[in-house]
Formats: structure tokens, C-alpha cells, sequence
């Protein structure tokens, strides 16, 4: 029996969303669970979901923070599963008891079937109106409706045939089809938000030699609300969705008309383009918006086409399905206007091996460098091992990192900032060591080479010999060591993951700590002497701004819960804090002494006088450290740069 996935994306849905929910858990095909990802919702939508899914344990509610539109909530639940089967389901839609069963018999009539599609009624009359039957493809590179207003008696006898798409409200997907049509990780291109984007599907599935089928069978209630070509219902839209209407169907004419149909498709759409031009001119200046989002964005436009036009150039030619399996390791790219280090970044994973995938995930708000970037450093990887998200304004190193982990489907989780890199042979390495540990460990520490900006080598950091650490002792080391992690180093399963609830964006820069904490008192660590990347130290780096009196509340948090773990006696766990302490503001000071900031070094060494640090006292091996720095503060000198700063890790 194939898996199957149910996904609803709501938005201030509360009017339908019970009836539609009861007609989806009412299907006579068992083996299904049904995901509601809710664009903040401001009415009762949430509530409503949760009172049912208490009540149903195949129903969960996924609620965002922002509206991330049609296109973003149901990308956002293809990117965290893999049911064989997907089921797109519209808020206000009402199902019969058999739709889902005799879709999945249609789609598995024949290989090349990618989508099925119902018969959609607006109403329950005896003799309804059609809202629609599939799609038809236009001449001018629109889609319309089939058979959309006819009666039911008017249409005649409906049989089961190829059609040319699938509206929105209610296709079945195969997951195979799905991740044949993604484009840079998306399968609905995000920047059509909630219009076209069926279309959008339809002539891209058209492309690759995908058969879309309708089934008259599969029945449904769909009381059709907006239709864009009513100038009535257009004037009382928002200018925000006319503008999208516009745009999205030149992005539709740029991304997917081919060489070959260019001169006639384009000669019939033209005069109405101009048309829409005009009237927006006269009447409708807030569609004007597409033409400046266009200009602003031609060249990420150019490099989707490219891709479709490449993928379209080879047919009916999918990956295998079983492609579609979870990969051992995710390898996670958070990233925030770096383009030159995210290249770097890239480029040193090397060709992907099946079993790996690559998640990039970019805050960046001023331009779109990281994707463009993206694109042409993973142009010859397979296209279904790679995603990139772009994240909205707004977003923290540490709330991507949460993106991070929830878009990734592998087992294990690497986290590979855009300025750190793997080194040559490092990802083999790590993936010989997953698979001989599969199972067995959850968090596998490997060794980093500490370099600086220029790449040069500043430190080794490599385990001396391979051992697995019992929680007490992990968490010992962890917080007796400030710099005993280096993230690009570390790779956790998504058991852990999961079970210690991931990071916690309120920690901000010290959220890696705080996870560290919690995997390694609930697993252990397994530290592997293997060297696998690089962790660059440099002026743009997020720790060169963490030595505050904020951090230090943070940290002092992230003690107070260890106390709570009751993982380590209270005595070890002071003697642990005074070493963390210590190294983590003597380090911060020598840092700015050799970036010849003396301000910020005395800054720095002043947080030793906090009434925390104070009452915890200097560790004696670090007193002398402490005088040396102070010495070379006072006169002023620059420490030079050691072979090994082993003198600032403390033995435990």
C-alpha cells in the first residue's frame, strides 16, 4: 500500500476548513496522514485544526510565523517528507468518501502518470455546475478551466482521459514527478506566491513528457471564489494580487515556451500582454509592480529557464523513484550575503553521492547574489540532491539554522557555514565512518582545521585517538572547553535532533552550545580522529561579536541548565564553568589584541569583574595567562600568532 500525503495550506480558513477536514479523514483509503501548514492565519483557523488533530493522530497542524502563500506552505510540506503519494488539498474543498482511492487507481494505471485530477462541482445540486474538469492549454500560453460553468447533464458522459493540467484545488501528485519538476530545490516556484502556480506545473509536467489524467470518478465540492478574468471581482482585489497575476504569466512565457514554440506562442500572447500593459497604465498601476519586479530579477529568471529548458530537452527521462529515498546526510549551507564564501563553500563538497544531499539556506534581504551563486556552482549536480531557500527578512543565524534542520530529510545533519569548507576527501571520510556508526551514534565529533581569512592554518583541532564519550563525560569536556566544537566538525542524527528539540533561537549566538548541551548529555559524543573541514576565523564572523555581557547571560543560562540535567555532580560542573569562563573571555581578549583593538581587549577581560564570573573565581592555570594579557594591554603590544593555541584549551 503506497504512503500518502494529504497537504493543506490554509490562510484565515476558518469558514471551511472543518468540512473539509471531516471529508478528508472520512476516505475509504487507509494509509494516509494529512499535514495543515497555516500561513499565520489572524481568525481561528489554527484553533480549529488543533480541536481535530487532537482527535485524529493523522492529522498535523504545522503553523508558520508569516504568510508564506500557496506556493511556500505546500513547498514547505513536499520538502519534509516522502510519501510516495501526494495529495494537494484545497481549504475549501469537500471531498467524496472515495476520491482518494480511485485517484491512486488512475495513477497507477501507468508509469508516465504524474498527476490525476477529479471532477470538481460548485455545488450539491442534482444537476451542478462544473467548476472544472482539468485544464486545457491555450494557444497564447494561458490554461483554462474544462468544461468550468456547463451543467453536469450539458457535459455529456465523462470518461477517463489525458488532459492537459490539473488545477490546484485538488490534483494527486506522484512524488516522483514532484521531484522531476523541481527547479533549485522548489517544486512550486515560490515567486508566483498563491497564482498560476498550477499552470505553472502543468505546462513544465507538459514539458518533461508527464501525463496528467482526469478521473470522473474522484468527486469533489468546490464553490469556486475568484476568477481573475471577472473585471468586477478584479477591481476588488488587492493591488498586491493583480500585480502577481500579471507577473506570474510573463514568468510563466519567459521560464517555459521552448525555441521551437517561441515565434508562434509568442505572436498570439504579445497583442494581449501589450493589452494588459495598457490597461494597467490607465487603470490598474499597482500591476506596474511586475514590470519592476522583472527588471530587478531578470537574471534569477534567465537561470530557472535554463533550467527547465535543459530538463525539457531530454523528454519522459525521470530519476528512479528510488531516488526519492532519504539521503544519509544532509549537508545544511546557512548563509547571509557571502556569495564568494557560499562559492567556496560549495564547490569544496565536491561531486554528490547519491546518498547526499545539499540544503542552502540564505537570509540575505538586499539582492539575490546567493542564489544566483547557488545556481551556477551546483548547475552539474542532480538537480534532485540540491534546494535553495530563500528566507524571509527578518531571520537570525539561529532561526536559519531551525530552517536548516527542518527542510533537510537526511539521517544525519551537517551543518557547513558559508565561511567554513570541506576539506579535499572529507566528505568520504565522513560518510565511510556514518555508515560504519549508523544506529549506533548520534553525535559524531570530527576534527576541523582552524584557518584564517587568508585560508592560512591558525590551529589543528583533531581528537588524538577515536573514543565515544558517555554523557557525563561529554558534557564535562563540552563545558569545560568553549572551543571544544567547531560546528562544520559536528554531524548529528535527526533522532537527536528530534528528541532535544533542535536549537533554540532564544540562545542567539550561543544556540550551538545550548544544543551541544542537550545531544551530548542525552547520547554521548563518538570523537573521530579524521580531519574533514575547515572553520574559518575572520573579522565577518558572528563569534568576533559574542564576547558581551549578553553572551554571558546566555551561557550562564546555558549552565543552569546542565544543573537541571543532573548529568554531571554539582562539584564537577563548577570546576567545568570556572575553565569555560575563563578561556571563553582570555580568548576573546587575546583575539582583539592580535586584531590591535586594545579598547575591545580591555572591554573584554573587564567581564571577569561580573558578579557571576567574580564569585566563581579564576581557575589558578589561568592566572597566569590573565597577568600576560593584561602585560601586553598595558604596553601595548601585539601577541604574536603561535603555532598552536593548545595553551588556551584546557586539559580535561
Amino acid at each position: 500500500m503506497p504512503s500518502v500525503l494529504l497537504s493543506l495550506v490554509t490562510w484565515n480558513s476558518a469558514d471551511t476548513i472543518e468540512a473539509c477536514l471531516q471529508s478528508v479523514l472520512a476516505q475509504s483509503y487507509a494509509g494516509f496522514e494529512v499535514w495543515v501548514v497555516d500561513n499565520d492565519s489572524q481568525d481561528d483557523t489554527r484553533a480549529r485544526v488543533a480541536a481535530l488533530a487532537a482527535t485524529d493522530a493523522r492529522l498535523h497542524l504545522h503553523a508558520l510565523p508569516t504568510n508564506t502563500g500557496f506556493c511556500g506552505g505546500h513547498n514547505y510540506a513536499l520538502d519534509r517528507t516522502l510519501h510516495e503519494l501526494v495529495l494537494l488539498v484545497n481549504p475549501d474543498v469537500e471531498m467524496a468518501p472515495d476520491y482518494l482511492a480511485r485517484a491512486i487507481a488512475a495513477i497507477h494505471q501507468h508509469a508516465r502518470i504524474g498527476t490525476v485530477c477529479g471532477l470538481l462541482l460548485q455545488s450539491r445540486e442534482p444537476d451542478p455546475r462544473i467548476d472544472s474538469a482539468g485544464m486545457v492549454a491555450r494557444p497564447d500560453g494561458r490554461f483554462g478551466l474544462r468544461l468550468h460553468g456547463q451543467r453536469l447533464s450539458q457535459a455529456g458522459p465523462l470518461t477517463t482521459t489525458d488532459v492537459d493540467g490539473a488545477d490546484g484545488a485538488l490534483p494527486l501528485f506522484r512524488r516522483q514527478f514532484i521531484d522531476d519538476l523541481r527547479v533549485e530545490g522548489e517544486f512550486f516556484d515560490s515567486r508566483f506566491f498563491a497564482h498560476k502556480e498550477d499552470w505553472d506545473i502543468a505546462w513544465r509536467g507538459r514539458l518533461y513528457g508527464w501525463r496528467t489524467v482526469l478521473e470522473p470518478g474522484c468527486r469533489a465540492l468546490h464553490p469556486r471564489q475568484f476568477l481573475p478574468a471577472n473585471l468586477q471581482l478584479r477591481r476588488r482585489l488587492s493591488g498586491a494580487i493583480k500585480a502577481d497575476a500579471v507577473k506570474n504569466q510573463w514568468l510563466l512565457l519567459l521560464k517555459n515556451t521552448t525555441p521551437r514554440q517561441a515565434p508562434g506562442l509568442l505572436l498570439r500572447a504579445l497583442p494581449r500582454q501589450l493589452a494588459i500593459v495598457a490597461y494597467s497604465l490607465l487603470a490598474e498601476r499597482a500591476s506596474l509592480r511586475a514590470v519592476r519586479y522583472l527588471w530587478q530579477h531578470w537574471r534569477a529568471v534567465l537561470a530557472t529557464r535554463r533550467v527547465v529548458q535543459q530538463r525539457a530537452s531530454r523528454g519522459w527521462a525521470p530519476a528512479p523513484a528510488a531516488a526519492a529515498a532519504a539521503p544519509l546526510l544532509s549537508i545544511c549551507v546557512p548563509t547571509y550575503h557571502r556569495p564568494e564564501m557560499l562559492a567556496r563553500a560549495l564547490r569544496s563538497v565536491g561531486p554528490l553521492p547519491p546518498e547526499v544531499e545539499l540544503v542552502v539556506s540564505d537570509n540575505s534581504t538586499a539582492n539575490d547574489f546567493g542564489g544566483q551563486v547557488t545556481a551556477h556552482v551546483l548547475a552539474a549536480q542532480p538537480a534532485t540532491q540540491w534546494r535553495y531557500y530563500r528566507n524571509p527578512p527578518g531571520g537570525t543565524s539561529a532561526t536559519n539554522w531551525v530552517a536548516c534542520v527542518e527542510r533537510a530529510r537526511g539521517e544525519y545533519l551537517l551543518m557547513l557555514h558559508d565561511d567554513d569548507y570541506l576539506r579535499p576527501g572529507g566528505l568520504a571520510a565522513m560518510l565511510r565512518v556514518l555508515h560504519r556508526v549508523r544506529g549506533q551514534q548520534h553525535a559524531v565529533l570530527f576534527g576541523v582545521d582552524v584557518v584564517d581569512a587568508r585560508r592560512q592554518l591558525v590551529q589543528q583541532q583533531t581528537p588524538a585517538r577515536e573514543q565515544y564519550l558517555a554523557p557525563a563525560t561529554a558534557v564535562e569536556f563540552l563545558l569545560s572547553n568553549s572551543s571544544l566544537v567547531r560546528i562544520p566538525g559536528m554531524v548529528v542524527s535527526r533522532a537527536a535532533y528530534e528528541s532535544t528539540g533542535g536549537p533554540d533561537p532564544t540562545q542567539l549566538t550561543t544556540d550551538d552550545t545550548d544544543l551541544w548541551l542537550r545531544v551530548f548529555a542525552q547520547t554521548g559524543v563518538y570523537r573521530v580522529p579524521l580531519t574533514t573541514c575547515a572553520y574559518t576565523v575572520h573579522e565577518g564572523a558572528d563569534t568576533t561579536g559574542v564576547f558581551n555581557e549578553q553572551t554571558i547571560e546566555l551561557l550562564l543560562r546555558i549552565f543552569q541548565k546542565a544543573g537541571a540535567l543532573e548529568v554531571l555532580p554539582a562539584a564537577r560542573l563548577h570546576k567545568a564553568r570556572g575553565h569555560f569562563f575563563a578561556q571563553f573571555v582570555l580568548a576573546g581578549a587575546y583575539r582583539s589584541l592580535r586584531l590591535h583593538d586594545p579598547t575591545a581587549a580591555h572591554r573584554i577581560l573587564r567581564l571577569l569583574e561580573l558578579p557571576e564570573l567574580r564569585r566563581q573565581g579564576l581557575p589558578l592555570r589561568w592566572q597566569p595567562v590573565h597577568l600576560l594579557l593584561r602585560l601586553l594591554l598595558r604596553l601595548r603590544w601585539t601577541p604574536p600568532q603561535p603555532r598552536s593555541l593548545a595553551w588556551l584549551t584546557p586539559t580535561s
